[in-house]
């Protein structure tokens, strides 16, 4: 027996760049590569979200319908939804908008976090399309780097690089407080959502220290995210609920981060890392994304993560994190096994019940 229920929604992809043949600037499975360049970044006073210096598309003869065969496979893997974190070039927006017109609906619906450097570079362009299957939404900024080569912003220098007279490596933090709610400010006063990415205890209190600048003291309704959210405390998670800032994360993360957290941190750090479970506890209002191409943009891998690895999450609450909009960008059903005839279109998506 089949099972149904609404589709996936992603928040957190490159989906569009990869489909697109557009090269990174870093080879992202090589830790010596990845810091190598975020240190080179950030000895420009730079961020990887502000970096210009970037390969260019490749030419397509026709660019919309690579990006819509694309969406289509985005679409078969039961994705109704998925979101660019950090478009660096106008021609995707161009080319989805032209491919829309084409059709009456495109197969995936799209959203786009614009690279805090192309926003400041263009702002005008920075508006809703006012159309529900292509929109850009808000502007994505980057706080620190990642925990496999040692570059997210921490507090205590990570435990295999620490010096035997005191101090060590406490990674990089492209963005402090101020520097973020400085830059930050202008597109929140227009009403776009600000997302930053920040993985390291230090970044993480440093981004919610700018959105308390930003919006005072509670973010509820304009619902600014924090891409990651990885390396977390007890008073991390309790401002996150206090401010009502979303926290989005990667489910896959926790797994394939497990040895490189297990030798970067010390046991007290270990403890709070990953913790989706204390975020939902808290009342953090969590959705999530795969980051393809750093991990598989199947939905049935997270879900597969979020329901096997440690902390386990429920298999209800697993498919609600997984299909619900929780910063309200998409409306879906209370019931993630249920819809009613006004929200998003069911798929069949499994050949047998998850909980099965």
């Amino acid at each position: 027996m089949g099972w149904t229920g609404p589709g996936f929604v992603d928040h957190h992809t490159h989906f569009l760049r990869v489909i697109a043949g557009e090269m990174g600037p870093c080879d992202v499975a090589d830790p010596t590569e990845v810091e190598r360049y975020h240190r080179r970044v950030s000895e420009r006073w730079s961020t990887p979200m502000d970096d210009d210096d970037r390969p260019p598309i490749p030419e397509h003869r026709d660019f919309p319908a690579v990006l819509e065969s694309g969406l289509l496979s985005a679409a078969q893997l039961g994705l109704v939804q998925i979101t660019e974190a950090g478009m660096h070039d106008w021609a995707y927006l161009d080319a989805l908008q032209v491919a829309r017109d084409r059709a009456e609906a495109l197969p995936c619906r799209v959203r786009i976090l614009v690279a805090s450097g192309l926003a400041e570079q263009d702002p005008k362009r920075l508006v809703s399309t006012g159309d529900s299957w292509v929109d850009v939404i808000g502007v994505k900024f980057y706080a620190d780097g990642w925990l496999g080569p040692r570059t997210c912003a921490v507090t205590e220098p990570f435990k295999d690089r620490r010096n035997p007279t005191g101090g060590g490596d406490t990674g990089i933090l492209f963005l402090d407080a101020d520097t973020l709610a400085k830059r930050a400010d202008q597109f929140a006063e227009r009403g776009l959502t600000i997302a930053t990415h920040a993985i390291g205890d230090r970044a993480i209190d440093n981004v919610l220290t700018a959105y308390e600048k930003i919006y005072g003291g509670d973010c509820a309704e304009a619902a600014p995210r924090i891409e990651h959210a990885q390396l977390l405390s007890p008073s991390l998670i309790q401002r996150m609920a206090d401010l009502g800032v979303v926290a989005c994360i990667q489910p896959c993360f926790a797994y394939s981060d497990r040895e490189a957290a297990r030798v970067a941190l010390d046991d007290a750090a270990l403890e709070f890392a990953y913790r989706w479970d204390l975020l939902l506890d808290a009342g953090v209002r969590v959705i999530t994304g795969s980051d393809y191409p750093i991990e598989p943009l199947s939905p049935m891998v997270g879900l597969q993560r979020l329901i096997t690895v440690e902390p386990q999450i429920d298999v209800d609450t697993a498919l609600a994190l997984l299909t619900d909009a929780a910063a309200g960008t998409v409306e879906l059903a209370d019931d993630p096994r249920s819809l009613e005839p006004d929200e998003l279109p069911d798929l069949a998506v499994f050949e047998t019940r998850p909980a099965a």
